[in-house]
């Protein structure tokens, strides 16, 4: 599709799009489909106006392989870089956005990595902050209501390990045990 749509054809970057998520779809297994999937990736937010809707989207694509690319590699610069793709996509994806929840969990969960790598408090706080955000956004019902508290529990409780503040571990459980009682 994309050879019919060459560069400066108005529907490139949709066409761009439907291969990022085919690639998304495969690139667990293929360090070169990353490869590829982020070079595809940076044309589609090159080629989307500033503020436009689906900028939101390219960035959180973005930033996904550059995480998946530091997962493979190793290298911090693609992690961090990601963070700040997932910063500039939530702030494309301002409250009420229907998208919102995604960014939030996608920067919290970048945030726990980079945290795990490198053991900055601050890191896990922040993404602590993101989720129980996320989790107001993900009523009983939404498909994400059971990774959220999830995640977040799994945040409280390695901060609490690290602080030993009693109230992430007491939040912590509370989350389990919504997890298995609902």
């Amino acid at each position: 599709a994309l050879e019919l749509r060459p560069q400066g054809h108005p529907d490139r970057a949709s066409s761009l799009y439907n291969l990022i998520v085919a690639l998304n779809w495969s690139y667990n297994k293929d360090f070169d489909d990353i490869e590829e999937c982020i070079q595809l990736v940076r044309e589609a937010v090159s080629l989307c106006p500033q503020g436009h809707s689906d900028c939101g989207d390219h960035l959180n694509n973005l930033a996904i392989s550059l995480k998946c690319r530091f997962n493979h590699q190793g290298k911090p610069k693609n992690l961090d870089e990601g963070i700040s793709l997932h910063e500039e996509a939530l702030c494309l994806r301002p409250v009420g956005h229907k998208s919102r929840n995604l960014s939030l969990e996608n920067l919290g969960d970048a945030l726990v990595t980079r945290f795990n790598k490198r053991g900055d408090i601050d890191d896990i706080t922040r993404a602590i902050s993101l989720y129980r955000e996320a989790l107001t956004l993900h009523p009983s019902g939404h498909p994400r209501h059971d990774a959220t508290p999830s995640n977040l529990a799994t945040a409280l409780n390695t901060r609490y390990d690290i602080l030993d503040v009693s109230e992430d571990i007491n939040e912590a459980i509370d989350r389990y045990r919504e997890l298995a009682f609902g």
